[in-house]
């Protein structure tokens, strides 16, 4: 399969444009004094140093621990694809996808998950929605396995499988760590790499993309700004993974997902 990778200082990006704003700017910061509601339980203790950047992102695609590794042997292997079909919910495909990826960390059995079941949190709406509010819907509520939703791009509760509601609970997030992007973007890579290398994913989002999507790699380039390629799982039907490059390519806002709930 061909990785496609975007420059996001050049007209490039352009050719990922949405058609409508699906994310909405984050209202609060892990931290800040009105944060309390905010779903997240800290960041990572130990941060990778910044002059450990290229040996780390070499030792996790070695040993691959980069999340990416566990979607190819898990939920998502190479070929299959994660599309979200025109409907404005990458809020909840980039978190989805997060969520599976940890449980195939875990070692817990694939089952695919339906992205469309949190629709209720705008109210089964096709519309945007906040980073935050997934997360605490997944931590609270859980989200459906796809073999309770017919149509996985229909918000409609009518037509899923009578329990969906409850078996959501089996599929629930956990532990999530918040990233702090308040010194610049070498801080918000720092952070972005410490979480892929404990081997977990992340939930980003991208303002000037109006897009959330799954971060579950880097690769070190000479070349590129910061010498960082973001290694993505979209939702717009690719076959792979995607990579990003330069200043825009830096998350506005990212959560590692960390664990999920021991019920199944």
């Amino acid at each position: 399969m061909t990785i496609h990778r975007f420059d996001t200082d050049t007209q490039s990006h352009q050719l990922l444009q949405p058609s409508m704003v699906q994310i909405y700017p984050r209202r609060t910061r892990y931290g800040d004094a009105d944060a309390a509601g905010v779903p997240v339980e800290g960041i990572p203790d130990a941060l990778v140093a910044k002059d450990a950047f290229k040996e780390t992102i070499a030792r996790c695609h070695e040993l691959k621990i980069f999340p990416q590794y566990h979607q190819y042997a898990s939920w998502c292997p190479v070929g299959s694809r994660w599309n979200q079909d025109g409907l404005g919910y990458c809020w909840t495909w980039s978190g989805t996808g997060a969520v599976m990826d940890v449980r195939g960390i875990e070692g817990k059995p694939t089952v695919q998950l339906a992205p469309v079941s949190m629709g209720y949190l705008v109210k089964w709406q096709n519309k945007g929605n906040y980073l935050e509010s997934f997360i605490k819907g997944a931590q609270e509520q859980g989200i459906a396995p796809a073999d309770y939703v017919s149509n996985q791009h229909a918000p409609s509760p009518q037509s899923f499988k009578v329990g969906w509601d409850t078996e959501r609970a089996k599929y629930r997030l956990s532990a999530v760590w918040d990233t702090n992007a308040r010194d610049g973007d070498t801080t918000m890579i720092q952070h972005c790499l410490s979480i892929l290398a404990y081997g977990r994913p992340l939930q980003i989002a991208l303002s000037w993309w109006g897009h959330a999507l799954s971060l579950v790699a880097m690769r070190w380039d000479e070349s590129v700004v910061n010498n960082i390629v973001w290694v993505i799982r979209n939702s717009h039907n690719e076959d792979d993974v995607i990579e990003l490059t330069g200043s825009k390519g830096v998350p506005d806002e990212a959560y590692g997902f960390i664990s999920t709930e021991l019920t199944e």
